[in-house]
């Protein structure tokens, strides 16, 4: 088993103008993600089977979390249970931490994300 991982240089997965992910492969049953947000969600988004915690490595933003706000900055940890409605807004370097791995059939994007920033 490696125990020393690096993220990758290439990215994993990117949502153009809002922001793009770099994926550790990990064989505990979770993924952890390097995110590099650039403006935010585009959509408010529910995980049916996946909590999530970030960690804000720098920058700041705002986030709605089922419909309560939170200002967000570096050194902050955010805790998404499941079947938990969330965005997030500005521009920040955040560690995400899935548990299971991300699952596009358990993802809903439910609605436009309007949040002011």
């Amino acid at each position: 088993m490696e125990y020393v991982k690096k993220f990758p240089k290439e990215v994993s997965f990117e949502t153009k103008d809002f922001f793009k992910g770099y994926q550790l492969s990990s064989k505990l049953g979770i993924e952890v993600d390097y995110i590099d947000m650039i403006n935010g969600h585009e959509f408010y988004q529910k995980e049916a089977e996946s909590v999530h915690i970030y960690y804000i490595l720098e920058g700041s933003g705002i986030a709605s979390i089922n419909e309560k706000m939170y200002k967000l900055e570096s050194g902050d940890t955010v805790e998404i249970p499941i079947n938990t409605e969330f965005a997030f807004k500005g521009k920040m370097k955040m560690i995400e931490i899935m548990n299971p791995p991300f699952n596009p059939e358990t993802h809903l994007d439910t609605k436009k994300n309007d949040l002011n920033f």
